[in-house]
């Protein structure tokens, strides 16, 4: 399941799903969700489109605002939500905040583990500051970094071929799983613990 279908969801999403993984994305607008849902992107990223397109039609990339839907058969949630700065500088964590909530709302329903995987852009230490207390320290629930590297109008370029792949945290399973998701990619996932 991948949270948020702005720039580095949709993009995260579809060349997963490209990948032959099982995606669904998850968003609060419905704007997003219809035009993923039809085969389009909801902005514009050089060849974006056409991958949403063929992985709607081979059904491996849908889009909800239902998240306990999306939850249900997944393994890893990618926290892909965007963190504005504030007018003194820091982030604004309250997307981040909230989505883990959400998340951590339908752990009780669940009888396997899943790993939260925290995508956006944030500062060293969220993970363990506020995306963990916000799943409720679920004892379901794993906790991984890893940090997008994408740049506009060359986002699905470089998500199919990074310059570098990072996953961090303290559950080496959980790292590992995370890093799969990548697996057939040219380049080595960096661990950090």
């Amino acid at each position: 399941a991948v949270f948020g279908l702005g720039y580095v969801g949709c993009v995260t999403a579809a060349c997963l799903a490209a990948r032959g993984h099982r995606v669904a994305g998850v968003d609060t607008s419905e704007m997003k969700v219809a035009c993923v849902e039809a085969g389009r992107a909801p902005f514009y990223e050089p060849g974006l489109e056409a991958i949403v397109a063929a992985e709607r039609q081979a059904g491996r990339l849908r889009a909800t605002v239902d998240a306990e839907a999306a939850l249900a058969e997944a393994d890893v949630a990618l926290l892909c939500v965007g963190t504005p700065s504030e007018r003194n500088g820091n982030l604004d964590l309250s997307y981040i905040r909230r989505v883990s909530e959400q998340i951590g709302a339908h752990l009780e329903r669940r009888t396997r583990p899943l790993v939260v995987a925290v995508r956006s852009t944030v500062f060293p230490g969220t993970a363990e500051e506020v995306v963990w207390p916000a799943l409720g320290r679920h004892p379901l629930a794993r906790v991984v970094s890893n940090p997008e590297f994408l740049r506009e109008g060359q986002a699905v370029e470089d998500f199919l071929a990074p310059s570098l792949l990072v996953v961090g945290g303290d559950d080496r399973a959980s790292m590992e799983q995370v890093a799969g998701l990548y697996a057939g990619l040219p380049v080595e996932p960096c661990f950090v613990a």
